[in-house]
């Protein structure tokens, strides 16, 4: 076998594991979303409220970003590309931890920004009531990167009862 012969043999195969890589890239492969922890801070009538029903606080993540050109789709309320969401419960400390999130590789790759959104929500657990009981800060939107590693404090206190409607 001639050096052309095995040159382009070579190439042959570097070929085909390159393209066997981007097909397992797309089929099941994620990227680690970086770690982050949301505290709440109950005011004492929340506090009390939750406690006395046995009602616990939850702590929702959405990620989504920007779109390349001709990558998105239209997806209300999120950005054009949504990558996922993760929904914890706080521990005993009031402290709800994102240690173990992934998103899609195929999704990522389709952002114009690698650097995505997370939106936080916070309410009560709706496991003793139907009804979230607490009013937190506005829905947190910011930059992955400005959340990982850090734990953000956000406040919480009891939601006004609505008016009965007739």
């Amino acid at each position: 076998m001639g050096r052309l012969q095995v040159s382009l043999a070579l190439l042959g195969i570097l070929f085909a594991v390159s393209c066997s890589r981007s097909v397992a890239k797309l089929i099941g492969k994620t990227v680690e979303v970086p770690r982050f922890a949301i505290a709440v801070e109950l005011s004492d009538q929340a506090e009390r409220r939750l406690h006395g029903i046995g009602e616990t606080v939850t702590v929702i993540a959405f990620f989504d970003g920007d779109a390349l050109p001709g990558q998105g789709r239209y997806n209300p309320p999120f950005r054009d590309v949504y990558l996922g969401s993760d929904e914890k419960l706080v521990d005993g400390n009031l402290v709800a931890r994102f240690d173990n999130g992934s998103v899609l590789l195929s999704d990522f790759n389709r952002l114009s920004d690698k650097d995505y959104f997370v939106t936080i929500n916070i309410g009560s657990a709706r496991k003793a009531d139907p009804n979230n009981l607490l009013d937190c800060a506005d829905p947190i939107s910011q930059r992955i990167q400005s959340f990982a590693g850090k734990t953000i404090q956000v406040k919480c206190r009891l939601s006004e009862p609505s008016a009965p409607t007739r």
